[in-house]
């Protein structure tokens, strides 16, 4: 009797196991309209391409990955990649409440978070071609980094200004976008298809200029 009630209580087990497994491969298998179709797929670039690296083997650690890409997205999401930090940005870490650290950098490129980024744009005028673009995931063009409670473009340790976003975005848009690049295209639509979810991007004149 009890050799019966074991077989049935394997029988269980087994036929949740394998229920639950193919739940969760429903679940990574599909992309629910995200920009990834599965937890194996390539995170691609803000361009719709494979993402690139931000740095190389011979520059100091700049918060990338093991492939040096700033893959991050949880914590400080670090998925801006700036080149030459130390010169393109003075001062970048000092002025968004940091400690001094970019200055040291010499003239390695950095992996910065989306709301240190935008606050340092907020607070100064940035010049172009200073971004890495193909090192720049996709995903950070998405409503996961829009609220001011959570981290993203609104949010950065409570120095943060309003509406910060827009600088941010806006400025990363300008570096990277180039009317007469066809990959370019791809940029547009990605930033157009975000930036109409968020009220202070869809009132601004880039958007108007590129998207209506």
């Amino acid at each position: 009797m009890n050799f019966n009630k074991n077989i049935v209580y394997f029988l269980i087990i087994l036929f949740s196991y394998l229920f639950l497994k193919n739940k969760l491969k429903e679940s990574y298998g599909t992309s629910s309209g995200s920009s990834y179709s599965s937890i194996d797929s390539p995170m691609l670039n803000i361009y719709d391409q494979p993402l690139q690296s931000c740095g190389s083997s011979n520059m100091k650690n700049g918060s990338w990955d093991n492939e040096f890409k700033c893959s991050e997205t949880t914590g400080g999401v670090h998925q801006i990649c700036i080149k030459d930090i130390s010169n393109n940005t003075t001062n970048f870490s000092k002025k968004t409440g940091q400690s001094n650290w970019s200055e040291k950098r010499g003239n390695d490129n950095h992996c910065v978070c989306l709301g240190a980024w935008s606050l340092y744009n907020t607070k100064n005028d940035v010049k172009n071609n200073i971004l890495k673009c193909d090192a720049i995931p996709k995903i950070a063009l998405s409503n996961k980094y829009v609220s001011k409670f959570s981290e993203g473009w609104n949010k950065w340790n409570g120095l943060e200004l309003n509406d910060q976003i827009k600088n941010g975005v806006e400025s990363l848009v300008k570096n990277c976008y180039k009317p007469n690049d066809n990959k370019s295209i791809n940029l547009k639509n990605n930033y157009c298809n975000f930036a109409r979810n968020v009220d202070v991007l869809k009132k601004s004149n880039l958007y108007k200029n590129l998207c209506l």
